[in-house]
């Protein structure tokens, strides 16, 4: 690693003996660090209009942040046009005092995607900067593009065996995960599996054995119409696509195909679109008993009759989450033939259920 000085153990005196998981590998902790991190790569020449601070272990993107530091890179680059060879490992002058800028912006300009953090600790929420010491952070280049998407694969690593389990277009708020839909865009279906299998085939032979999923951004090229894939991410556990993806498999039967595709085992296409994280003000108050009934209903109900779960065709939708329920908050897949009949039960889903007066 070309920032290796700049990685560090976890330090549990810091934090009243309380002792991370985290603490046991290295990372950049540091505001400190993490500037000096970012100034290297602006003095040689990576110069982005936004930057991506990551928190390892978050999740749904909610340990996400960004920041800009176009006037700050501008500024760099008027002063030290044309001394941009910065050995790796090494920080002299013009970057260190580039990177004192850098912390002082992460400070007071960082946006984090959780809208209850901000950078300091406040009453009943830790901040960026003490979740940082704890668990490590990464930066990354915010990348842009005139139709941006966010596609995933999810695998899993068995023995030396590396299976693909399913693509996804993920649905994003901001850079924090609210959806998904099944499978992902075709044009780019293939190489995010190729990509994902090499992963996959990498961390097998590190020992890693389970679920893994691989996070990409799409950027569609306006003139060519040709698209850039990038991996951002690699997350070893289950995540947020992976019970969509074994609700249909349980309900369905059958296995994701080479081309990408859920087949049943006979034959036949299926695809869902998902979320963990409708709201509805219906739904406050509300039980899971009240909820089904309602679905249950179906004579007096012609909306439940189009969404509810048919066994026989096995398209429909499935709720979760009904923990969550009283306030105001639900999960589901709309599972169909298509992706666009999977499009239409969810939208039908959302209308029900924001036109619900069960509660």
């Amino acid at each position: 690693l070309e920032d290796e000085d700049l990685l560090t153990y976890g330090d549990s005196s810091e934090h009243g003996g309380k002792v991370y998981w985290a603490y046991n590998h290295r990372y950049i902790r540091s505001s400190h660090n993490l500037a000096i991190g970012i100034a290297r790569k602006i003095a040689r020449g990576i110069r982005p209009r936004k930057w991506v601070v990551k928190l390892n272990q978050g999740f749904s993107g909610k340990g996400n942040a960004s920041i800009d530091l176009q006037h700050i890179q501008r500024r760099f680059a008027e002063c030290v046009v044309g001394d941009t060879d910065v050995e790796v490992g090494d920080t002299n002058v013009a970057t260190l005092r580039l990177a004192k800028l850098i912390e002082k912006e992460l400070a007071t300009n960082l946006k984090c995607e959780d809208p209850k953090m901000t950078w300091l600790d406040t009453p009943g929420q830790v901040g960026f900067q003490t979740q940082m010491q704890r668990l490590g952070v990464i930066a990354e280049v915010f990348i842009e593009g005139k139709v941006p998407t966010s596609p995933s694969i999810q695998a899993v690593v068995e023995a030396n065996d590396v299976c693909i389990v399913s693509t996804h277009e993920q649905v994003l708020a901001g850079q924090v995960y609210s959806g998904c839909r099944n499978p992902c865009n075709p044009a780019y279906r293939a190489s995010i599996m190729e990509a994902g299998l090499k992963v996959g085939k990498f961390l097998a032979a590190h020992g890693v054995r389970g679920h893994f999923s691989v996070d990409f951004l799409a950027s569609k090229q306006p003139e060519s119409g040709s698209w850039d894939v990038y991996a951002v991410e690699v997350n070893l556990r289950q995540g947020g696509t992976t019970h969509p993806q074994a609700t249909m498999a349980l309900l369905c039967g059958g296995s994701i195909c080479s081309d990408g595709l859920f087949r049943t085992n006979d034959g036949e296409l299926r695809c869902y679109v998902a979320t963990d994280c409708h709201y509805s003000e219906n739904l406050n108050g509300c039980t899971e008993k009240i909820l089904v009934d309602a679905l249950e209903c179906t004579s007096s109900n012609p909306e439940a009759r189009r969404i509810r779960w048919n066994k026989a065709d096995r398209i429909g939708v499935v709720f979760h989450l009904f923990k969550f329920i009283s306030t105001g908050r639900i999960g589901f897949t709309a599972i169909g033939r298509t992706v666009e009949e999977s499009q239409t039960l969810f939208t039908e889903t959302v209308k029900f259920l924001d036109s619900f007066r069960g509660c």
